[in-house]
């Protein structure tokens, strides 16, 4: 086999490979494979804990953007959209003014958990 064949061969070769590492990557699990989100036991823990703290968003530091309930969280949601809600948009910022928390950020497990639960149509769900 020709020296030019076989690069040509290894080539294609790699260039599936990548395409297909690629691919794989972007790869969204079905909503129907996630256990249903809680609010009262998984969300809001992560806002009280994190947000809603004393000159946050507990009303006094931030009175137009309280964080304390599904009330006023859900003010900043849009459900079923995370890329459209101005909150989750503000805890998945890497820089600016609007990133929050501006300290620390949250972790990633909490990000996955708001929006999933956002995706989930972000319900006032009590569970046991």
């Amino acid at each position: 086999m020709k020296s030019a064949t076989i690069f040509t061969l290894l080539f294609v070769i790699a260039a599936f490979a990548a395409i297909m590492s690629a691919l794989s990557c972007t790869h969204k699990p079905d909503l129907q494979d996630v256990p249903e989100i809680c609010f009262e036991s998984e969300v809001l823990p992560i806002f009280l804990n994190n947000c809603a703290l004393s000159g946050c968003h507990d009303g006094s530091g931030e009175p137009d953007l309280v964080l304390d309930s599904y009330t006023n969280i859900i003010k900043g949601i849009k459900a079923g959209d995370p890329n459209d809600s101005e909150i989750y948009k503000s805890i998945t910022k890497t820089s600016g003014e609007d990133k929050m928390p501006p300290d620390q950020p949250l972790s990633t497990d909490n990000r996955t958990i708001i929006r999933l639960w956002i995706e989930q149509g972000a319900k006032e769900t009590t569970c046991p």
